[in-house]
């Protein structure tokens, strides 16, 4: 490592141990876990060769694990949705392990540093 790369590393240190589990490694985890169970399903009822409860068992579960990632890891797209309206889509505006939902929920997004413009108004 140089010792400009390390002074940029000192800087800008990226996201801290919590952050990078909750936003990044769990996503991986939690997608290998939801497969395993999927399968679990799929194999059971494929054994039994009950084709018709496979298909009314699999399909709310994977709306049940969709919902799951929408509530944990939903991202913030104001720019593309507008105003937030919760549908059976996007049932909740931003997930619950990104990042910057602190500031998303603060409504301090893209706004410049300095004092809050909501106080003179």
């Amino acid at each position: 490592m140089t010792p400009e790369e390390r002074k940029a590393a000192i800087a800008a240190p990226g996201p801290s141990w919590r952050e990078w589990l909750y936003g990044q490694a769990f996503k991986w985890w939690l997608g290998i876990g939801l497969m395993i169970v999927d399968s679990w399903i799929i194999a059971g009822w494929a054994e039994l060769h009950e084709w018709v409860y496979l298909v009314l068992n699999i399909v709310p579960v994977l709306y049940l694990e969709y919902l799951l990632y929408e509530y944990l890891w939903h991202p913030y797209a104001a720019e593309y949705r507008g105003r937030f309206r919760a549908s059976w889509r996007h049932p909740f505006e931003v997930g619950r392990w990104i990042p910057e939902r602190a500031e998303l929920l603060a409504g301090t997004v893209g706004q410049p540093a300095g004092p809050d413009p909501r106080e003179f108004l």
